[in-house]
């Protein structure tokens, strides 16, 4: 089941109030242009849209937009089988400050139902993405401007999308999983099984050339690693990947059809996705990005849970059995029931002194979430993390 709000009466109604209309020429007329990143009109995305589209980027009324979509169970039920998605777009010619403002946010499209869409999505937007030609197509579409008493031609553009990590793979067509998981190496990712799991061994690369850590083959059968990053391919590669591929939609009938000269291509990609139709996506460096608010979440959690004080220990049998094979993949030895302690996990007397610091904290009414609630003392654990506790921790 999905609904639609057509974005393009709202957008009108916007210009028709006084200091909207002003406010949504910000980013052109009073932003504060001294170098520094405050703002994505500040990026080397929004530059290099303005050279692309000279004619786009002379009128300061004209909108670039950011979607972000995810899943959620509005009942609050666990159990209970259904997924909502809502799609919002924010206005990024907006101050900062008002980017995000819910009377600023608009969402075109709610999709609900027992299950995701996963890579169906493309089908609910399909309404959304015939609204953002209309708006991209010359001359665009006649509003009334309150601000300078005058009509004019409105265009816009989706400047880029965000979501989380499932959520992007969804939208973008891109395969987040796997050997070719990583969304910058693509054919380049090296993946390795190991035991009941794929993991990515070519993370040295990513150093700078003279760092110790390139040389250090302890862990890496005492081979260094003297290879360069890989470069992300540029937006016309990327294009020419998926251009010729299609997909049935719909559950269980989703086939992919590649041409032969696009067979090594396949394991990077789901599907084409819908918005490579806006004639502009292909020239933009960004068009699919992940959140800042999962990132932190992510990686307080993982931090939390190799000190030992968040979830399960991730220095199980298992894994050392996988780092056992890694060396000699023919000893079949193993060690199951033993504890074990690594170097980089708190021991006892630390989680005390960790853990009574915590809960002698006081901050700011507002600041963060009462931290005596989300640590629990009898068992030196974090429990009931939420994003901004997890950003608070990091910070």
């Amino acid at each position: 089941m999905m609904w639609y709000a057509p974005i393009i009466p709202r957008l009108k109604r916007l210009f028709r109030n006084k200091e909207h209309a002003r406010l949504l020429r910000w980013h052109k007329e009073e932003r504060k242009k001294d170098g520094k990143l405050r703002h994505p009109a500040d990026g080397s995305q929004w530059r290099k849209i303005d050279r692309e589209f000279p004619t786009f980027s002379d009128d300061a009324r004209n909108l670039r937009f950011g979607l972000s979509t995810d899943g959620f169970n509005p009942f609050g039920e666990q159990s209970s089988s259904h997924s909502t998605w809502p799609v919002t777009l924010c206005i990024y010619n907006l101050p900062p400050w008002l980017c995000m403002k819910r009377k600023f946010i608009m969402m075109p499209v709610l999709i609900q139902g027992p299950k995701q869409p996963d890579n169906d999505i493309d089908v609910y937007l399909r309404p959304l993405v015939d609204e953002l030609l209309q708006l991209w197509a010359e001359p665009g579409v006649r509003v009334w401007d309150e601000h300078n008493q005058q009509e004019f031609d409105l265009r816009a553009l989706l400047f880029v999308t965000i979501n989380d990590w499932p959520a992007l793979s969804n939208i973008s067509g891109q395969s987040n999983k796997g050997y070719n998981a990583c969304t910058h190496c693509l054919g380049e990712t090296q993946g390795k099984h190991i035991g009941n799991k794929i993991v990515y061994l070519g993370h040295r690369r990513w150093l700078v050339p003279r760092h110790a850590g390139r040389k250090e083959g302890r862990h890496y059968k005492g081979e260094e690693d003297i290879r360069r990053k890989p470069t992300r391919p540029s937006s016309s590669v990327i294009h020419d990947m998926v251009k010729d591929l299609k997909v049935i939609f719909g559950k269980g009938a989703g086939a992919l059809s590649v041409p032969n000269d696009a067979q090594n291509h396949v394991p990077m990609w789901k599907k084409k996705s819908i918005f490579w139709e806006l004639p502009y996506w292909k020239v933009l460096e960004v068009r699919s990005s992940i959140d800042v608010m999962h990132v932190t979440k992510n990686l307080c959690v993982n931090l939390l849970g190799f000190l030992g004080v968040y979830g399960k220990t991730k220095d199980t049998p298992e894994a050392r059995e996988d780092q056992q094979r890694m060396k000699d993949p023919y000893n079949k030895q193993t060690d199951k029931g033993r504890q074990y302690l690594s170097s980089y996990a708190l021991t006892k007397a630390e989680k005390e002194i960790f853990f009574e610091c915590l809960s002698s904290i006081k901050v700011p009414a507002g600041f963060s979430s009462n931290i005596k609630k989300i640590i629990n003392m009898a068992k030196k654990k974090f429990q009931n993390l939420k994003s901004h506790d997890c950003h608070v921790i990091m910070t």
